[in-house]
């Protein structure tokens, strides 16, 4: 749920400069960045919320400059915007947005699974095998889906992407998947249920060594409960007087 004191900008003040002399400028608009990304993500600032240079440079002690350095790695990442007039704020999250962010990971995990047949080993399988079986147990506990379990959903995929030896696929799933997390912080974790056994079976089509056995299963994978999420997120979007 979203801490609405630290929504409304009631946040302690951090400081990051209890650091060495010789630490560099990006190293604290680096700080600024991880900071205002694992408030993001954990719903403490949530979509639409302003993010004002002055404010931040005040909070943390640090010049606008590097505040100005840390949002623009926060909208390199999608998880903030700006506009003409109006300064930053966290992405908003919207329908539109959802569907395109649905569509992008369709293309980009399909892919993933498409290079990683190319490299998995049994060691791999094996690995992955225990994290996978761990997510699909969360997926099918009774009494909700949280944030640690979201944490190891997340992990299974990006595993997945690492086995591409693709630095830049890597890279852009690794950015898909924080926006994938703030929405789901955003709508309190609803998941659709999934098959037993849900990511094992991805996992093992991904082992069979067929690229296209393993598109063919990550697309079934990231396509179902898309039509759920999107309901979900509606639901949540009224609840917030913003749909």
């Amino acid at each position: 749920m979203i801490d609405q004191n630290a929504a409304g900008g009631h946040s302690p003040r951090v400081n990051i400069k209890g650091t060495p002399a010789s630490v560099v400028f990006e190293t604290q608009a680096f700080r600024v960045y991880r900071q205002l990304e694992d408030e993001i993500l954990r719903g403490q600032l949530p979509p639409g919320q302003r993010l004002t240079r002055r404010d931040l440079s005040r909070r943390f002690e640090v010049s606008q400059a590097t505040v100005s350095e840390a949002l623009w790695r926060l909208e390199a990442d999608g998880l903030a915007e700006s506009a003409p007039m109006y300064g930053t704020r966290v992405t908003q999250v919207t329908l539109d947005r959802m569907r395109e962010e649905l569509i992008l990971r369709e293309a980009l995990e399909c892919q993933v699974a498409r290079q990683a047949a190319k490299y998995i080993q049994a060691a791999d399988h094996a690995r992955l095998g225990e994290l996978a079986d761990r997510v699909d147990a969360a997926l099918q506990r009774a009494g909700g889906y949280s944030r640690e379990d979201m944490e190891l959903h997340q992990e299974l995929h990006l595993s997945l992407a690492r086995l591409t030896r693709c630095p830049l696929l890597i890279r852009e799933v690794e950015s898909l998947w924080r926006r994938h997390f703030m929405v789901f912080t955003w709508i309190t974790g609803k998941v659709y249920p999934s098959p037993e056994n849900w990511h094992r079976i991805l996992l093992d089509a991904i082992s069979t060594q067929d690229a296209d056995v393993a598109e063919r299963a990550m697309r079934e994978h990231i396509l179902h409960g898309s039509d759920y999420q999107l309901e979900a997120l509606k639901e949540s979007l009224r609840e917030a007087g913003t749909g």
